[in-house]
This record gives C-alpha cells, structure tokens and sequence, in this order.
C-alpha cells in the first residue's frame, strides 16, 4: 500500500510553518519565564515529556513496522471506502473540511464522555495553565494511534481523497496549536470577526477551563460549525475567567500523575464494583459517574449550575 504525499512545494511551505510554530514555542516559554515571569516550569517539563514520549513511540513504531499516521490510514481508508473519493477540486475539499471537522468533534467529544477515552486525553487538560508546549502535551496512545483513525482512516473511508485528509491534517495541526497561545501575552485572543467563525484562543481556553460552566465545550478545532449544530459552542465571558486544569488534583509537575493516574483510578473502581453493569459504566460513562448517580459528571455539575443560576434570576 502505497502512502500518499505532498507535492516538494508544498511539504517546503509546511515544513516552514512548522519549523516556525516551534520557534514560537521557544520565544513564548522565554518570554513567560524570563519578562513575564508566569511560567510553571514542572507544567512545562512534564510537557516537554509528554511530547518526548510521543516521539520516541513514533519513532519506535516507525523503526518496526513503518510509518503509522494520519497519511497511512487514509491511505488505508481509501482502499476500503465503497464510496467513490470526491476528488481534489472545490467540492472535494468542502465535503472534505465538512466531514473532517464531524469526527474530530465526535472523538474529541468522546474523550470528554467514555471515561477510558478520558484517561487517554486527560493529560492534555491536567496543567494549571496554558501555553503552545501545553498544546503539544498528549498521551502517546492519543497521539500515535487515535488520532490517525479519526483524522486520517474514518474521513477517507467516507469518500474524502487521503491528500485532502492530510492537507486539513496540517492545517488542523498547526491553527489548533496556535489555540494554545497565553493569555499573557494575547490576553484576549477573540481576533475580531474572526472569531465569529473560527475557533480562537478565547474559545479554546474556554474548552481548557475547569469552571463548571465552560466544562465539556468547544470541541472543534478549526471553526465553529459543529460545536454550533451540536449546542457545544460557549463564548468564554469576561466576568468569568477561566481556571485550566482537571476537576480532580493533580500534581502537575509529575508525568505519572498527568498521564497516568486516571487510569489508576479507573482501575480501582473497576475493582469495587459489585456488578458487571457497574464496570461497563465506569468504562464507557462520562467521568465522575457513579452507579445510579450522574450529578458528578460535567453535564450534571452544568445542569445544576444552570438551574441554580435561572433559580437566583426568577427569585
């Protein structure tokens, strides 16, 4: 199965971008450190080994069995797919985006809702603040392996050529990275008409926030299409500022906290439960669910929110 790949002029132009979102990444940890002197230094080492660790599995696999990402499993997408690819003009790249931006909201939606998910993406939400190395912290399985699937093979698979599927790829990758940007240095992050559109950083810092009332929202990663046909679209309000980071503590100075201990905890309450529905639950349920009981989830925590909120305003 041959892997498909850009034309030289355009893996150039990318690999430009790249090479220059990275010296971002340097130039912002100097300035929050060195001028602003806001920088958590253990957030951003576990970061740095959360993007060490992804590249060290990359390269392992890679070394083993050839390359395995989003370029690969279009690839593998395609050659399934009963549906004739929309091609590469105009339409193509519209059913493409379209049909892109679904399943990166779906899986990014599960990660928040399947509780094993969750123990794979929740390292990416564990730091207490927020910069573009933060962006670059996700769990290797994450990473290598889900991601693709749903980037690369569900789309294909769908009838969106692979070239379309990587193209979105890099555009994902390098506009979602800049999501990431401090609110120190971009205080407000909204860039005007922008973002009526688009997902910005006010929008992302929302879905990185812990607050009861921006929990589990704005999961797109390019625009806000989907988050507004699925009702998970939240403005990030100045009254009410964001505070990153996870429900429960976490030492985010250890990488086995931030990347492991969800599972742990999964773990010991798999164990505890007395019936095999109650396992099931645990797995597949959103976090903080508890048999019988779903007022711990971030759904529920928001719907008494709400509901206390619009109590006060009535009285």
């Amino acid at each position: 199965m041959e892997v498909i790949e850009f034309p030289e002029p355009i893996v150039t132009v990318v690999s430009a971008l790249v090479a220059a979102m990275f010296a971002y990444v340097v130039v912002e940890l100097a300035v929050l450190h060195f001028r602003r002197r806001t920088l958590r230094l253990v957030e951003a080492r576990t970061a740095a080994l959360g993007l060490l660790s992804v590249g060290l599995t990359s390269g392992v696999i890679a070394r083993l069995s050839g390359p395995f990402g989003v370029g690969l499993m279009a690839t593998a997408g395609a050659s399934l797919s009963v549906i004739d690819s929309f091609g590469l003009g105009a339409p193509g790249w519209l059913y493409g985006w379209l049909v892109y931006e679904f399943w990166y909201w779906f899986q990014h939606w599960a990660a928040h809702k399947v509780r094993l998910l969750w123990c794979i993406h929740s390292p990416h939400h564990a730091p207490e603040s927020l910069h573009m190395l933060i962006g670059t912290n996700h769990h290797l399985l994450e990473s290598v392996f889900y991601m693709p699937f749903f980037a690369g093979f569900v789309p294909a698979l769908m009838g969106v050529d692979p070239l379309v599927c990587l193209g979105l790829n890099v555009v994902d990758s390098i506009w979602g990275s800049f999501l990431h940007i401090s609110d120190d240095l971009v205080p407000r992050g909204r860039y005007g008409f922008v973002g009526r559109l688009f997902q910005t950083p006010a929008h992302h810092r929302v879905h990185h926030a812990k607050d009861v009332r921006y929990l589990d929202r704005n999961y797109c990663s390019i625009t806000l299409f989907w988050d507004w046909v699925f009702g998970t679209l939240e403005p990030l309000r100045d009254e009410e500022p964001p505070h990153y980071g996870i429900t429960r503590k976490v030492d985010t100075g250890s990488f086995w906290d931030v990347h492991f201990r969800e599972f742990v905890l999964l773990w010991r309450d798999l164990r505890q439960a007395d019936r095999w529905s109650d396992r099931l639950g645990y797995l597949l349920k959103p976090p903080g669910w508890r048999p019988g009981d779903d007022s711990g989830t971030a759904e529920g925590r928001r719907h008494a929110l709400l509901h206390f909120t619009s109590s006060g305003e009535s009285a």
